[in-house]
């Protein structure tokens, strides 16, 4: 299967992921759990392990960094809207 426009052409394996289960810092590096929410056999939501994201320090800011960038475009095209309707909750 050929990488999704923008994307360079890798042949791995992709993980789906709809929550983020967890993020920590061991050893020098930033683990972030995935998980994903499936309909179980029963029909009700089930949260599942998808995989880890594993990166140096250096790999976290440069993903903050374009996910701003991202989500600033998302924001301009008017798909997105960061700003709380209200701060008090």
């Amino acid at each position: 299967m050929s990488s999704p426009p923008g994307l360079p052409e890798f042949d791995l394996p992709m993980i789906f992921a709809d929550k983020v289960a967890g993020l920590g810092f061991q050893s020098g590096v930033f683990r972030v759990a995935l998980a994903a929410s499936v309909a179980g056999v029963t029909g009700e939501t089930e949260i599942i392990k998808s995989g880890y994201l594993i990166l140096s320090p250096e790999g976290m800011l440069e993903l903050r960094s374009q996910v701003d960038q991202l989500l600033g475009e998302l924001e301009r095209r008017g798909l997105m809207n960061l700003k709380p309707a209200k701060l008090d909750g």
